[in-house]
C-alpha cells in the first residue's frame, strides 16, 4: 500500500472516470459526426450475403452459390469516387481493379444493419449507380473510450457469367432516395 508521508493511505486527488463511457456527454462526437456524414455523404444501400455450406467449393473454400439479400438496408456513408483510368468504350467504362474506401458512423452502422458489415456483402451507390462489393472492414477514428468510424474497402462487384451469381444489371431496384 502507498502511503502519504503523515502515514495515511494515498489517494488520488480527481477521479480516474473522467472517460465513463456510460456517460451521455461522451455520445456528442457521435452524433455531431453522424449528422456530418448524413449531410455530406451518400446514402448506401447494403445487400447482405448468405453462405450456403452445400455449395462451398473445397479447393478454393469460397461459396459459388452465395446468395445476396433481396432487401437492402440503407445507411450513409463517405466516399471519393474513383477516377476514370480506362477510356471509355462500346461497351462503357470496365475497370474492375477500382477500389473504394467507404467511411460510415460506426454507432449507426450498427444500429441500421444491426452488426458489423460483412465481407463478401454488396453495396449499391444511387450516386453514380454502382455496385461494390466489400473486400474488408475495420474501425478508425477512437475518440475517447470508442471508434467513431467504420471503414469499409470495397472493390467493383463484377457478376459471374458461368454461375449467373449476382445478377445485379438485369434489373435495377427502385430506390427512392429521399429529397431534404
Amino acid at each position: 500500500m502507498i502511503r502519504n508521508t503523515n502515514g495515511t493511505p494515498f489517494k488520488l486527488k480527481s477521479s480516474l472516470q473522467q472517460f465513463d463511457p456510460e456517460n451521455t456527454d461522451h455520445k456528442l462526437f457521435d452524433v455531431w459526426d453522424e449528422e456530418v456524414i448524413k449531410i455530406g455523404g451518400t446514402p448506401l444501400f447494403y445487400f447482405e450475403v448468405f453462405i450456403q455450406d452445400q455449395t462451398i467449393d473445397p479447393l478454393y473454400i469460397e461459396d459459388r452459390g452465395k446468395l445476396f439479400s433481396n432487401f437492402p438496408i440503407q445507411f450513409f456513408g463517405n466516399y471519393e469516387p474513383p477516377d476514370q483510368k480506362n477510356p471509355s468504350t462500346l461497351f462503357g467504362i470496365d475497370t474492375p481493379d477500382e477500389e473504394i474506401l467507404i467511411e460510415a458512423n460506426y454507432q449507426a452502422t450498427l444500429r441500421d444493419v444491426g452488426h458489423m458489415p460483412k465481407r463478401g456483402s454488396r453495396l449499391f451507390s444511387p450516386h453514380r449507380q454502382e455496385n461494390w462489393i466489400i473486400i474488408d472492414t475495420k474501425l478508425s477514428e477512437f475518440k475517447l473510450w470508442g471508434a467513431l468510424h467504420v471503414q469499409i474497402h470495397c472493390r467493383k462487384f463484377q457478376e459471374s457469367l458461368t454461375t449467373g451469381e449476382g445478377n445485379v444489371t438485369q434489373s435495377r431496384p427502385d430506390f427512392e432516395i429521399p429529397r431534404r
